[in-house]
């Protein structure tokens, strides 16, 4: 028998076979180039997306940055009319000339914090140990910047604190009755004999909460047992 190939048709039929991969491959590349035009897509809006989130955050970041400025010199006239804090001679009769005369200079600092303008009263300089009884000292005190606070109509925030030396009296079963005590009696001062508006005062006792120095040292202490008169900027 002899046989015989169709050399013709053979060849024909390896050409078709030798084409067809193109069509698969010209259908890749088209959804490859789908694919990254959907994706420049995408990348130039989240890049004018970024821009706006950076345009609205730049603008944010100057507001608050004007905002700290204006508040700073907020506070700063607010410590200049009170105490007389400038460096000119009438300045001399203010608060601060009358803590170096009664040497009260390291019992009573002025404060420039977000809040406002804080004095901080050491404890002994206002009340006996362990009482909320106003000494002779902390009226005369008292009445010195309760004359600075008149001028003023800002609201007042008067803040009580211990050291962690529990107290257990039947007055001041506690720290948090003893702060309390002491920052309602510097209040009702401030009211009452000074005629400070009740409308502008609020009185809070932390006992021995929030801490400014350690309680491991009788220096520590003596520095956490304190009052705080905060004058709330406007």
């Amino acid at each position: 028998m002899d046989l015989r190939f169709d050399d013709q048709k053979s060849s024909k039929h390896e050409i078709e076979l030798s084409n067809s991969w193109i069509i698969t491959y010209s259908d890749m590349i088209t959804i490859m180039l789908c694919f990254f035009i959907v994706f420049f897509i995408f990348a130039d809006n989240e890049s004018h997306t970024l821009q706006q989130m950076k345009s609205i955050l730049s603008d944010q970041v100057e507001d608050l940055q004007e905002k700290n400025v204006q508040l700073q010199e907020e506070r700063n006239q607010l410590a200049n009319k009170i105490f007389g804090s400038n460096d000119d001679e009438a300045s001399r009769q203010g608060f601060l000339a009358f803590l170096e005369e009664k040497e009260l200079e390291d019992q009573v600092e002025l404060i420039q914090n977000e809040r406002g303008l804080m004095i901080r009263f050491k404890d002994s300089v206002l009340f006996p140990s362990g009482s909320a009884e106003v000494s002779s000292q902390g009226f005369e005190l008292l009445e010195e910047i309760g004359s600075k606070l008149g001028d003023i109509q800002n609201s007042i925030i008067v803040e009580g604190y211990t050291d962690n030396v529990p107290i257990q009296t039947a007055r001041y079963p506690s720290n948090w009755e003893l702060s309390t005590a002491r920052a309602t009696t510097v209040a009702r001062h401030l009211i009452y004999e000074v005629n400070l508006s009740e409308e502008r005062v609020s009185v809070a006792g932390f006992g021995e909460q929030n801490p400014i120095d350690t309680n491991h040292t009788k220096e520590g202490r003596a520095n956490n047992r304190r009052i705080e008169i905060t004058v709330l900027a406007q």
